[in-house]
């Protein structure tokens, strides 16, 4: 006789017969689909059979509907699954685009704050700025020999030398009597000033020697071991890579963007060109060689700049300002996309600098670039670089960027702004400096433009 009967988890339809003396529990029936229509449904609360015993047999009406819901199911999981993964896939390539982008808009910011904190712990341990003896910076040059000579400028003449203590230094002897600088008490106050500058792209000042018993005053920095930019560019050896001439052009903007911002009263370079940002062993820039600049608060005064690389402006005014540290920033930032082609003459004396602001202004970037690079350049890069170089060249200064602005451009965080988007209160008609018709007699300081 059967005696137990288990259709659980079948989902059965149809008729069973009656049996008697049959019992079957009620977790025997579960899980079957049947009409609830019927006196004795088979469902969750169902009640148990025994109680149905007077019926003939147990009608049970399938559940139509059953088949019907599930294909539904069946189709809404087929065609939404897809959906949701694209969705998922997507929103994962969307976040890691983002985190991408991220990275590479701070990656400066990071790099610079890392290094940074680097120079403060190293600085901490190197003495101030201080005044040095005449014969401990004699005994550092070798008596100022030839051979330690590094270079010589309009302001005097660099030489490399050794401290007491094995540091290796910049000793930079100002000429006073050729050069025309003022050396005064004023001066000596802005030296100390910079001598308080700590920043990783700033050349720092060790010390000073103020030209006691008729020598000629020094100023001791920091010792650069792989020269400057120009020597980099007209170097026959292995020509900067594109990696690292936007490394240099972003670390010259940080530094110019500490003097201009971060320092009160802002110091203003006055004399930015390719042989005064410096390459330390990292080969990262270090705006140096402005021992002997104003601060921005003496706004008039005589400047030794470098045609090509000096403001206009100045010309006509005679003053510099911050915006004429920017327009010098976008002539070096020139300088290292066309490289030394750019600072050498054309056989007829005419310097190739007017030729490369036209190619710049008509956009001929694959003339523009150094062939030594040999088409090894980040596009987009060399594009931004082009761009910012027309920013700031602008013949209006109010229209010209900040270095905060142009730091920014470079690390991708702020996009290139039109002429109208830039706080000024200049109207976005005027044009770039490098692309008006008298750009040949403004760009080389003739009277009759200025």
């Amino acid at each position: 006789m059967l005696s137990f009967l288990d259709l659980s988890l079948n989902y059965f339809t149809g008729t069973i017969p009656r049996a008697r003396n049959t019992s079957f529990e009620y977790d025997t029936w579960s899980r079957n689909c049947f009409s609830s229509e019927n006196s004795c449904h088979l469902a969750p609360q169902m009640r148990s059979v025994a109680e149905c015993r007077q019926q003939t047999s147990l009608q049970l009406q399938p559940c139509v509907s059953w088949t019907r819901t599930h294909l539904l199911l069946l189709i809404v999981v087929v065609l939404v699954c897809p959906v949701i993964v694209i969705a998922a896939l997507s929103a994962i390539a969307i976040y890691y685009w983002r985190s991408r982008s991220l990275q590479a808009a701070h990656f400066w910011q990071l790099r610079s704050s890392m290094r940074a904190d680097v120079e403060e712990q190293a600085g901490s341990q190197r003495n101030v700025c201080r005044q040095f003896s005449y014969q401990e910076l004699d005994a550092a040059t070798n008596s100022f020999h030839q051979n330690a000579l590094l270079g010589a400028g309009a302001t005097g003449f660099v030489f490399q030398g050794k401290l007491d203590d094995g540091t290796t230094v910049a000793v930079k002897q100002l000429d006073t009597r050729n050069s025309g600088m003022l050396i005064n008490d004023e001066f000596w106050n802005e030296v100390k000033v910079r001598g308080a500058i700590q920043h990783p792209n700033v050349v720092t000042l060790r010390g000073f020697f103020k030209g006691i018993g008729g020598s000629d005053p020094m100023l001791v920095c920091e010792f650069m071991p792989n020269g400057s930019v120009l020597d980099a560019l007209l170097s026959d050896n292995t020509p900067l890579r594109w990696p690292r001439r936007y490394s240099i052009a972003h670390g010259a903007a940080l530094g110019l963007e500490y003097l201009h911002e971060h320092c009160t009263p802002a110091i203003i370079h006055g004399n930015l060109k390719p042989s005064n940002i410096l390459l330390d062993r990292d080969f990262t820039a270090r705006v140096g060689h402005f021992g002997s600049v104003r601060v921005a608060k003496v706004s008039q005064r005589a400047v030794v700049s470098t045609l090509g690389f000096v403001d206009p402006e100045y010309g006509v005014t005679g003053k510099l300002t911050e915006k004429s540290d920017v327009f010098s920033y976008g002539m070096l930032l020139l300088v290292l996309v066309s490289g030394r082609r750019m600072l050498e003459s054309q056989p007829s004396g005419k310097p190739q600098l007017l030729t490369w602001m036209q190619l710049l202004a008509k956009a001929e970037l694959s003339e523009l670039v150094d062939p030594r690079l040999e088409g090894n350049f980040d596009k987009h890069e060399v594009s931004l670089c082009a761009q910012i170089v027309l920013l700031c060249t602008r013949i209006q200064p109010e229209l010209r960027p900040s270095m905060s602005e142009v730091r920014r451009i470079l690390e991708g965080i702020m996009p290139v702004p039109n002429s109208g988007s830039l706080d000024t209160p200049v109207t976005s008609s005027h044009t770039s400096f490098v692309s008006m018709s008298h750009f040949s007699g403004s760009f080389y300081g003739t009277s009759d433009s200025l």
